[in-house]
């Protein structure tokens, strides 16, 4: 049955009594595989054989295409085999020229006089009957019946012959022997697929007239229509039950799919060109560049685009894929075989690498290979994994070195460098698999220098968190020894281990104490210091600051020369950020961190991620508070406690200590709760044990529990001092402890650690730390000389040292005097409650917004601003000390401290630093 033909049967009649006329005729098939060029072609033949035309038929095929008049021969053949037809004397040599494989190849000569014997052979046959040569798919045609049939059709005129070919869609169309062929018919039909309607009707004549219209609209989108398609979808259909009386559309789509997909396989495996193109496209993607695809496979751009439409043409839109899109490079991938799927990802991404593509895409091919072992492919996958890391994508240079891993051989020095590079990649996300992978790479390589390198290369509080890397970075330190001085890079991987082993060794005794010899061997830094240098520095400053037995002067002018070399963008990931500004804190000297933060702080805003964030803040807040600017500071520290919720300990380790030191400052106790430290006994980092203690304490003593409270700032105290720390800044455990002893009744060993308190104060010689100390004394001493020690305590501060520490002094003074003169004790310590309120109620960042900048830039305190400023008016040194309410003695102080700050000789130049800002009453 032929739907929707009868225009095409027209045509088909009229050639046909065209030929019979002796005219001679040429009818072209034209259509896609699947159409129904063959049902035309048998039509054709049918109606020619009803009229008395003798019919001869051959086809081409793939298999037989190489064989030289294979078309040709099939016709002479049926010619002979016919019964009752008078075969011409012409036909036997004919056959045997075109039986014979050289026949082809013997010469121009030969070949014309074998085409000339062909056309005498069906001029003579046409003579007694009109005859009919039918040629099926001319694209497996063979070259000499191609030029056979031109031949012939370039001599039709005066002979009853039909020649009918059919030219399905494909890659033999551009062939020239085809279009000369076609470019000489007289009579051109071309098979379309059926509409729906038509599509309707085959359907319902093969599955009944109660077939849903759905079940046949169905049928009509996976097939396109293509009346072969749809007898074999319906026979399939029928065979597997999909129709009544449960009409399983949703099956009867999945197996149109498979329909397409072994008519795409079948043409694939037909013609080498399509193959390669679609293979070339499937291996590339989606939205490959087109010169690309040509390159890859071996093709011209115009093959490349009869390619296209072909394949095209193989799938109909309606046969599925994801939103419509067919998945046809999905279909040829998973017909490979692994092998030779990996040879075209190869291939591809050689081309794409020698195309000028970045590291990532000409990578994208190798991660489907079977297997990674050439060495440029694994120096690939390294590249794109850094690329990766640079545009901050750490997820997909993981991806990258994992596909490298999964082959190479389980030792070596190349599995040492691509773990090397996982686990640093994995550091940048925190992947708790980085140590684990940083470990592993040390260990496997082989070379000593490039072990070096490689665990001097790992954070130092990466390798603090981690046994393993301890004992690695000790292990390759006591190996490499101390270099030769000629061999520089030698010394600075040392440094370098040595900064780790320090770091590491912080709760160490012998560690901490030997720090500040060891400061003294390396000298003052001059010239160019290196980032090796740098690093050891910075850790033997904090040792030596925590150790409290170095002048604090000293500990500031060294600080300062490491942050002079010291990149404010560097200090995100290196020790300095960590170390450096709790050095100059304790030492009363945060202006000298004051500019380098802030550099910082705009650097991690604009590249840093929120735990680098985090830790900028965090030390932020710890520089506002030794400011005495305490509500800043507190508000610092929260949003760095806030960036780093959820996140691993490592990034919550400053914001904790930074939140955790205002507590403990201001006797926070609402503040304390919100400390979150998970510490069981000492663990790796004292810090964060002593703060627990201490947090306990307070909390312990703010319910009444005194003894639990001494027991825990005791705790506090011996771990302390077992790590060697005896700064008297560090948790002030002392000071808790002898206020409590003396509550308890133990008033010798109240005195007793008070005056250890003042020793260590004196030691390292900070105005906060010893006026703290003279507090201390004179809380706990009754009479004249306690009150003597509370006004010497409050003068120290009044000139140099914290408004926090101050304003209690002045508090406990105010107390003390009120026994004796009510009017001078309630001032003082009105004094002191106001200083109190000022600091506890400033808002965020106050202390450095609300001061003029040189001020903050040359690193006054509050303090020296206040007096500064009224200088710079004109006020005397009394009316300042009655204004402020401070002695005349701290007000010259204070302006001594301002000119050599400013760097000028007197008064005079006040007016001139401070001049936009002289208004102001800060």
């Amino acid at each position: 049955m032929l739907l929707e033909r009868e225009e095409e049967q027209v045509v088909l009649n009229e050639a046909v009594a065209e030929a019979r006329s002796g005219s001679g005729a040429l009818v072209l098939v034209d259509g896609e595989a699947g159409t129904g060029t063959t049902a035309l072609l048998q039509r054709l033949a049918d109606v020619a054989g009803d009229r008395g035309a003798l019919v001869l038929r051959s086809a081409g095929t793939a298999t037989e295409r190489s064989v030289p008049f294979g078309v040709v021969r099939q016709l002479i053949l049926q010619l002979a085999a016919e019964p009752g037809v008078a075969v011409p004397p012409v036909a036997h040599p004919v056959l045997a020229a075109v039986a014979d494989p050289r026949a082809a190849a013997r010469g121009p000569a030969a070949f014309a006089d074998t085409l000339h014997r062909l056309h005498i052979l069906f001029a003579a046959t046409a003579a007694e009957r009109t005859v009919a040569l039918l040629v099926d798919d001319l694209r497996w045609a063979d070259e000499a019946s191609l030029h056979a049939l031109a031949h012939l059709a370039a001599r039709l005129d005066g002979m009853p012959v039909l020649i009918a070919v059919v030219r399905k869609g494909g890659l033999g169309a551009p062939d020239p022997l085809v279009r000369e062929i076609a470019d000489r018919a007289t009579h051109r039909v071309r098979a379309r697929p059926l509409t729906r309607h038509a599509t309707a009707r085959l359907v319902e004549n093969r599955f009944g007239a109660d077939c849903p219209a759905e079940f046949a609209r169905t049928c009509h989108e996976v097939t396109g229509g293509r009346p072969k398609d749809l007898r074999v979808l319906a026979d399939r259909a029928r065979l597997r039950r999909l129709g009544a009386p449960h009409w399983r559309t949703r099956d009867l789509r999945e197996l149109g799919e498979s329909l397409c997909r072994e008519r795409l396989l079948l043409a694939l495996r037909r013609e080498p060109v399509l193959d390669a193109y679609a293979k070339a496209a499937a291996v590339l993607g989606p939205g490959a560049d087109r010169e690309l695809v040509a390159r890859l496979a071996g093709l011209s751009e115009e093959e490349c685009d009869h390619a296209r439409a072909s394949l095209a043409a193989l799938w109909p839109a309606g046969a599925g894929g994801a939103d419509g899109v067919p998945d046809i490079g999905g279909v040829v991938l998973r017909a490979m075989s692994a092998e030779e799927s990996s040879h075209w990802y190869r291939e591809a991404s050689v081309l794409l690498e020698e195309s000028g593509a970045g590291p990532e895409e000409a990578v994208a091919p190798l991660l489907h290979v079977d297997r990674i072992g050439d060495p440029w492919e694994i120096h690939q996958l390294r590249a794109a994994a850094a690329a990766a890391r640079r545009r901050g994508a750490p997820d997909d240079a993981v991806r990258y070195l994992g596909r490298a891993l999964a082959d190479v051989p389980a030792d070596g020095p190349v599995r040492a460098e691509l773990l090397f590079e996982l686990g640093t990649i994995e550091l940048d996300s925190g992947a708790p698999s980085a140590r684990r992978h940083l470990a592993q790479a040390a260990r496997l390589m082989p070379r000593p220098g490039r072990r070096a390198e490689m665990v001097a290369s790992v954070p130092m509080r990466t390798v603090a968190g981690d046994p393993e890397l301890v004992g690695l970075v000790r292990e390759t330190a006591a190996a490499l020894g101390t270099p030769p001085e000629e061999d520089r890079q030698g010394g600075w991987l040392a440094m370098r281990l040595e900064a780790r082993v320090r770091y590491v060794g912080l709760d160490d005794h012998a560690t901490v104490v030997s720090a500040a010899r060891r400061l003294r061997e390396l000298g003052e830094l001059h010239g160019d210091v290196s980032e090796a240098e740098r690093e050891l520095r910075t850790v033997l400053l904090f040792c030596a600051a925590m150790h409290g037995r170095t002048g604090h002067r000293d500990v500031v002018r060294m600080a300062r020369q490491v942050l002079d070399h010291e990149p404010a963008h560097s200090c995100l990931h290196g020790p300095a950020l960590e170390l450096v500004p709790p050095v100059l804190c304790i030492a009363e000297a945060p202006q000298a961190a004051a500019s380098w933060l802030g550099a910082a702080r705009l650097y991690a805003a604009r590249e840093g991620t929120p735990a680098q964030r985090a830790r900028v803040e965090a030390q932020w807040g710890l520089v506002l508070l030794a400011r005495g600017e305490a509500a800043a500071a507190r508000a610092c520290a929260l949003r760095a406690a806030a960036l780093t919720a959820g996140e691993p300990s490592e990034d919550r380790l400053l914001p904790t200590l930074t939140l955790g030191r205002i507590a403990t400052d201001l006797d926070d106790e609402e503040l304390a709760g919100q400390v979150d430290i998970d510490v069981e006994g000492p663990g790796a980092d004292v810090r964060l044990f002593a703060l627990d203690r201490t947090l306990r304490g307070i909390r312990a003593e703010a319910r009444g529990d005194l003894t639990v409270a001494l027991t825990r700032y005791l705790d506090c105290g011996r771990a302390l001092e077992r790590a060697g720390w005896f700064n008297p800044w560090l948790f002030r455990w002392q000071v808790r402890a002898a206020r409590l002893q003396y509550r308890l009744g133990m008033t010798a060993r109240a005195q007793e650690t008070a005056e250890q308190y003042q020793e260590r104060a004196v030691a390292w010689g900070t105005p906060s730390g010893v006026g703290r100390a003279l507090r201390l004394r004179g809380e706990l001493t009754e009479g004249p000389h306690g009150t003597a020690l509370l006004r010497e305590a409050v003068d120290a501060l009044d000139a140099a040292g914290s408004r926090l520490d101050l304003a209690h002094a002045l508090i406990a003074l105010g107390q003390r005097l009120q026994g004796t003169s009510d009017a001078e004790g309630e001032r003082l310590a009105g004094r002191g409650r106001l200083l109190l309120a000022e600091a506890r109620s400033a808002p965020a960042d106050a202390g450095f917004a609300a001061r003029p900048a040189r001020a903050v830039a040359a690193g006054l305190t509050p303090a020296e601003t206040k007096v500064a400023q009224r200088a710079a008016r004109g006020l005397s040194n009394r009316d300042i000390a009655d204004e402020l309410e401070i002695s005349v003695r701290a007000v010259e102080r204070h302006l001594t401290s301002s000119y050599r700050k400013f760097g000028i000789a007197g008064r005079e130049g006040l007016a001139r630093m401070l001049e936009p800002d002289t208004a102001a009453d800060s």
